[in-house]
């Protein structure tokens, strides 16, 4: 029954079952465009099963499979393509139903809320509309001191043909009165609790007093308050205060497993008050099985079995509320049930011999460690140790050792021998899992063709959510790992997911490719093609290129922001009229033509002084430092080959270098270099304008030079420091 191990958003909840905790954080999520992910990445999940995956999308996967959360992904939406995804891989907040349209009134009418409605029938008026102030996902007892049960109060009240309208309207205000705070002192707990004559009204009034106590954490005595009218005639009183002793019994038996903010304590939960509150619950369902409460009580159930370490009991209710349960038997929604299962069942220490959480557990297996403990926990021995445990899902068996021999032994050969040869008609997560890993093991094992075929035979045959999308993916990897980039560009190409064209056309496309797009039809890929075969053009010194390739450009091409394809994240981009730069004079004093001219003059000589100046005011004027263009991407990702565009990629600090060190150049050329480089390090000290690094001792060399041989310049008066 330990529990020092559980977070403390998993510990908070008591009359609801839902925490908010995570598996992993992905409140900022970028994608990693890999396909054989060994270490947790849940912000870029795959549409299989594996290791890599946030292990909520693992269970998904298979609770699809069996029926009980149907996959449904959400479009893609802003943040997701500002942060560079694309449908595969995703984040784990894609799966996430979408929130419910706020439903909005007609302006100007008041709509009176079903307590107002019933306190109005008595002739009362709330006073404040104040009530209890709890943070959304945050639990406790205070949780059900609501609207709906104060509502629910006194229409018994209404109901009670027993009490009289004084005391109806006195046990009514007490019940209102409760629903700013849960903590009262003792003289205004006894204001809040009326004295009545009747014996139905002074049963009401018990029921009050505890639910005083119990809000208040005075347990012991709310048990007795609620004991007392356990067989009540009110057929409302006698089941709530069924439900009410269960519930006590819990938080007794919890209540010094917490500290003040929630967090746990090294107190183990009170075994006997647990019994208690497990029987009372079970009593509670045995005798109103569609009670008031059922909900409600099976989700404490749960509760129960988890601070009891009971994790085949807590496994079973969750089956049940998946296989079973209809949507208003369950206290929370799907979602908040496999953040639940994840919180409290796979990261909650308990073990259980069923195929789904054994699976999922073997996932999270196969992952690398830290430091002392890099090697995976899970072990072949302790595999092979699992079949009776998958007795009735031999193929889930089976694709977990697959999945060992790929992932864990690197073993490529012995993965295919788990695996299924032939396609199936239809393609469920599993089996589509099953027919992923094969392409990899083949992949991986340099059987390209093998490969290839496979993926294209899968192409016609998937229909789940984000199957073809991954197929996709896995296919645009395998050309790009062979050499056959063009093969993605081709007509009759099925790889159509933009995002994935536009990684392969911005980091590895060669010129000839990258033409070849850029005379397509309009389309936003047709843009960034030519945007890129221009920006690297220019950038990797093919000048004559660029000049022939200019002409492409129309005559007044979109000012069109291109983000994401270029590989901007939630802020930037380019137009392709950056490439109508008109020179630039008035923010820096220093002359400059067009870049089409800039890029003429270097095409007949590279180290032409004012050129060279020039091809770094256009990088400075524009933002180019630092351009995602520029950037490679980790070697295991789509698009983190070498580029077949070659070349090196000028740096602002190199040319200004040139142009300082160059005899020939003119006193304004040198002056605004030297000028210039030293602003590379401007104000920070660390270089902005790539290159080679230069020292100190060299940028204050290039200073004194400036302020003593080009003083009279306007860049040796302006210049004031160095760093």
């Amino acid at each position: 029954m330990r529990i020092g191990l559980l977070t403390s958003l998993a510990l908070a909840m008591s009359a609801s079952f839902c925490s908010q905790a995570s598996a992993s954080s992905d409140n900022t999520c970028y994608p990693h465009w890999s396909m054989l992910k060994y270490s947790l990445d849940g912000c870029s999940n795959l549409t299989f099963l594996s290791p890599g995956n946030d292990s909520r999308v693992n269970l998904r996967l298979l609770l699809s499979d069996q029926g009980s959360l149907p996959l449904a992904p959400n479009p893609l939406s802003e943040e997701d393509l500002d942060s560079g995804f694309g449908p595969v891989p995703f984040a784990n907040r894609r799966l996430d139903a979408a929130p419910a349209p706020a439903v909005s009134s007609t302006p100007g009418t008041p709509v009176a809320s079903p307590l107002d409605e019933a306190l109005g029938k008595l002739g009362i008026t709330r006073e404040s509309d104040s009530i209890l102030s709890l943070l959304s996902g945050e639990g406790g007892r205070c949780r059900s001191n609501d609207v709906d049960s104060a509502t629910a109060f006194i229409n018994q009240l209404l109901s009670s043909t027993e009490l009289t309208d004084p005391e109806r309207q006195a046990l009514a205000r007490g019940r209102v009165h409760m629903l700013d705070t849960c903590a009262w002192d003792p003289a205004q707990r006894d204001s809040l609790v009326p004295a009545v004559q009747s014996a139905q009204g002074q049963a009401f009034a018990s029921y009050l007093r505890g639910a005083i106590d119990f809000y208040a954490g005075r347990f012991a005595e709310a048990t007795q308050a609620f004991a007392g009218l356990s067989d009540n005639p009110q057929p409302w009183l006698k089941e709530t205060a069924q439900y009410m002793q269960a519930r006590t019994a819990l938080n007794l038996a919890q209540q010094n497993t917490f500290d003040s903010d929630g967090m746990p304590t090294k107190e183990e939960a009170d075994e006997t008050q647990l019994k208690l509150a497990e029987e009372g619950f079970q009593h509670y369902l045995g005798t109103w099985p569609e009670g008031l409460y059922a909900t409600s009580a099976r989700g404490l159930l749960r509760r129960v079995y988890w601070l009891a370490g009971n994790a085949e009991k807590q496994a079973t209710e969750y089956l049940w509320q998946l296989d079973q349960a209809k949507a208003e038997q369950r206290n929370v929604t799907p979602d908040e049930l496999v953040q639940e299962i994840d919180n409290k069942m796979l990261f909650g220490g308990g073990k259980v011999e069923h195929p789904l959480f054994q699976a999922l557990d073997d996932l999270m297996g196969m992952r690398p460690g830290y430091g002392e403990n890099a090697t995976p926990k899970l072990t072949l021995e302790i595999l092979q140790a699992q079949k009776p445990i998958f007795a009735a899902q031999p193929a889930l068996y089976d694709y977990l050792q697959a999945a060992f021999q790929l992932y864990v032994a690197k073993n490529p050969e012995q993965a295919l021998k788990s695996l299924p040869t032939e396609i199936p008609a239809k393609l469920d997560y599993l089996a589509f899992s099953q027919q992923m890993l094969r392409g990899l093991a083949l992949d991986a094992k340099q059987d390209g063709n093998g490969a290839e075929a496979l993926w294209l035979q899968l192409l016609p045959q998937v229909h789940q959510p984000l199957q073809r999308e991954q197929v996709e993916l896995a296919l645009a990897n395998h050309y790009e790992r062979n050499q056959q980039v063009a093969k993605v560009f081709a007509a009759d190409s099925p790889i159509k997911t933009a995002q994935v064209r536009a990684i392969l056309l911005r980091h590895i496309a060669d010129a000839g490719l990258l033409r070849q797009v850029a005379q397509g039809e309009a389309s936003t890929e047709r843009d960034t093609a030519l945007f890129v075969l221009l920006y690297k053009d220019l950038r990797l010194g093919h000048y004559a290129d660029f000049t022939a390739d200019l002409k492409q450009l129309p005559a007044e091409p979109s000012d069109t922001k291109l983000g994401a394809s270029l590989g901007y994240t939630y802020s930037g981009g380019q137009p392709l009229k950056l490439f109508r730069w008109s020179g630039a004079k008035a923010e820096s004093g220093y002359a400059c033509p067009t870049i089409g001219e800039t890029a003429t003059t270097l095409q007949a000589d590279a180290k032409q002084p004012q050129a060279l100046n020039c091809l770094g005011e256009f990088i400075l004027r524009n933002s180019l430092d630092g351009m995602p263009l520029d950037s490679q991407r980790s070697a295991d990702e789509l698009g983190g080959t070498a580029s077949l565009f070659k070349g090196t990629t000028f740096s602002r600090l190199d040319g200004y270098q040139s142009v300082i060190g160059d005899t020939k150049a003119s006193a304004p050329d040198k002056a605004y270099a030297l000028f210039r480089a030293i602003n590379c390090y401007a104000p920070s000290g660390y270089n902005s304008c790539g290159g080679k690094e230069v020292t100190p001792a060299q940028r204050k060399a290039w200073f004194k030079q400036l302020k003593t041989s080009y003083a009279s310049t306007q860049w040796g008066k302006s210049l004031q420091y160095y760093w």
